[in-house]
């Protein structure tokens, strides 16, 4: 039976070999060839836990939150970003495994004996969904949901087309850029539930911020918010006034 698995496996390498995720080249390893290879470290500077932030450049001061945690797993460096980029913009659908594994992996490290009740993600217009071919950030909600064996449930639908977050310049934008642009869309129950929200990268926090909002006025409990990448402002001044493009 092992024989015949391996035989397997390797039949299905040769007919559709893995390739790498940012220099589409073909490569042993999954994901990625030995020159791409990222070395993507778990954040480990020390957060605020509501805000997801490094503890020097909290913004909870200034901002307001409806989500009741921010985890944040990978800080956006050179190599990670271009792999994370390939994975949403060019493509390569696969790589929620490597990028969904890492969230768990944080999730697991931040939670500790957590309890999840429902696994949902932040929703995409219809426009950019036929646009790309596929939601990404439905793709790192349903890899979570099977390594932590969660039910997911799309909760949450985008029914108004707005202008896009990083055709924003500022926080202030960010924030009234989303105001009713998401709205609970599902008749499931989840008055007290804990609720996980999952988006692909985090910046200001303001999308979901809103998502979670329109969770917990649907009944929800706790909104535990988590994202692949976070953007890091360089100070407190940048967070307060300006956003990165992202």
């Amino acid at each position: 039976m092992r024989l015949l698995s391996s035989i397997l496996e390797k039949t299905v390498a040769l007919v559709f070999p893995n390739t790498c995720l940012i220099c589409n080249k073909i490569s042993p390893l999954k994901h990625f060839c030995k020159n791409c290879l990222p070395s993507p470290e778990l954040i480990s500077l020390k957060t605020c836990d509501k805000c997801g932030l490094p503890v020097k450049l909290c913004a909870c001061k200034w901002n307001f939150y409806y989500f009741d945690k921010m985890i944040s797993c990978l800080e956006a460096d050179n190599k990670t970003k271009s792999a994370f980029y390939s994975f949403k913009f060019g493509g390569n659908r696969s790589g929620y495994e490597f990028f969904s594994l890492k969230m768990v992996e944080r999730l697991k490290e931040k939670q500790g004996d957590f309890k999840i009740d429902i696994i949902t993600s932040v929703p995409s217009h219809k426009s950019t969904l036929n646009e790309r071919g596929y939601d990404q950030v439905k793709l790192l909600a349903k890899g979570i949901s099977r390594q932590l064996k969660v039910k997911y449930i799309p909760l949450l639908k985008q029914p108004k087309k707005a202008s896009k977050q990083h055709e924003t310049n500022t926080i202030e934008q960010r924030f009234s850029n989303v105001v009713s642009k998401y709205s609970f869309c599902n008749n499931c129950n989840i008055k007290g539930k804990t609720i996980l929200l999952v988006d692909d990268i985090k910046t200001t926090g303001a999308t979901l911020s809103q998502c979670a909002k329109e969770l917990k006025l649907s009944g929800a409990e706790s909104v535990i918010a988590i994202t692949a990448l976070t953007v890091y402002p360089k100070n407190k001044d940048e967070e307060k006034q300006t956003v990165e493009k992202n």
